[in-house]
């Protein structure tokens, strides 16, 4: 045997053993289907055993002559019910096949569901009505409380119709998840306007609004239950409650307000909580000025100066005298000077000519200019300063 034919036995093994090799690779790789999560993969490959299947019975029955079940509508939401309250309503089951349909009632999910047909056989082109009676639950460990009635068909691609309904129980009181009282100055009251209803009572009066660590005002008038806010709420009596609120110390403060009603004669306590923000006493406005990152002067030559002035504004009191009381980095100037309103000032910032290179521009570290009442800490305000500063021509 010559060497080409060597070769060329030794070729056709080796691309049978990598055609081999090819093969029982594929056989052992399984294939995931695309945007189906790990978690949901059970259901994914049930759902697909069932469209097949169906796609197999309509192979099957394709031009036999066969009964075609279908329900209008599939389910019914009461909406909101008193508990104990009996419910009815009717599911209309109609034959749009060319053979005769039957039916049977084969189970419900709960002794408190009742259902009945008119007829147990639909001729095709008709439809017969499925009568529900329902008994509210006293009470729900749920939101919401679903239940359903099965019925069995001789549609062998719909062998079994599944009717369900769906309700609410009415609440006794119904609040706002949180109160936001909003931001406001120190030596101002916040206010804020909200809606209780009741999906049950008759008669809804406001006793009492109280915390323990702040000045409560409160005020309460009746509210429209049909249009508005409340309009498709199921209200039976609502009120629109103003509370005033003080609080003692700049920035974020946050409670609970307990309110205590009066309904049909039973006491019903609510707790909400709240949030706000007394703002700083001293505010600083001005065309120049990032609501983000305050005053920017960006990268600059450090062969002139560099000026970017602000108004500045003492909110709380504007007969106390401010000053500047911090600057940083240590080489920015800033000049405070009175405007003709009382309480308000221009502050001038500024880089000066010549000052060596200097960076404050990263959020972890940038300038700043400190502005208030060198006689009380607390009273105070301060104005993030960002930007470059060098010789960068030379450099």
């Amino acid at each position: 045997m010559n060497s080409f034919s060597k070769r060329l036995i030794l070729l056709g093994l080796a691309i049978f053993g990598f055609s081999s090799f090819a093969l029982a690779l594929s056989q052992a790789v399984t294939y995931k289907p695309w945007g189906v999560p790990d978690s949901r993969r059970d259901e994914y490959d049930q759902r697909m055993v069932q469209i097949n299947r169906q796609a197999q019975l309509q192979e099957k029955y394709a031009g036999m002559p066969r009964p075609v079940a279908v329900a209008t509508p599939s389910s019914h939401d009461f909406g909101p019910v008193y508990p104990g309250e009996s419910l009815s309503c009717a599911f209309t089951i109609a034959n749009k096949g060319n053979d005769e349909l039957k039916l049977k009632i084969r189970e419900t999910s709960s002794d408190r569901l009742g259902a009945s047909l008119d007829v147990d056989s639909v001729p095709p082109g008709e439809s017969i009505d499925c009568a529900i009676t329902l008994a509210a639950p006293e009470d729900l460990q749920a939101n919401i409380d679903v239940q359903s009635v099965t019925i069995q068909t001789n549609d062998p691609l719909r062998p079994v119709l599944v009717l369900r309904t769906a309700l609410t129980l009415r609440e006794e009181i119904v609040a706002p998840q949180q109160i936001r009282f909003g931001n406001h100055d120190l030596a101002e009251s916040a206010t804020a306007e909200f809606v209780v209803y009741s999906q049950r009572g008759s008669k809804l009066e406001l006793l009492n609004v109280f915390n323990d660590d702040f000045d409560i005002e409160s005020a309460a008038a009746e509210a429209d239950t049909l249009t508005g806010e409340l309009a498709g709420k199921s209200a039976t009596v609502a009120k629109r409650i103003t509370v005033e609120i003080e609080a003692n110390d700049y920035g974020k403060y946050s409670g609970t307000l307990d309110l205590s009603f009066d309904l049909d004669g039973e006491i019903r306590q609510v707790s909400l909580p709240f949030s706000g923000v007394v703002r700083p006493p001293i505010g600083f406005y001005g065309p120049n000025i990032d609501k983000r990152t305050g005053l920017d002067f960006g990268t600059v030559e450090n062969d002139k100066q560099h000026d970017l002035f602000v108004v500045v504004r003492s909110r709380a009191d504007q007969a106390r005298p401010i000053e500047v009381l911090a600057v940083e980095p240590k080489e920015l100037e800033a000049e405070l000077t009175p405007l003709e309103t009382e309480g308000s000032y221009r502050l001038r910032v500024s880089i000066p000519k010549g000052c060596p290179y200097r960076r404050f521009n990263l959020s972890t570290q940038h300038g700043y200019v400190h502005v208030g009442d060198p006689k009380l800490k607390s009273y105070s305000g301060t104005l993030p300063v960002f930007g470059v500063v060098g010789d960068f021509q030379k450099d």
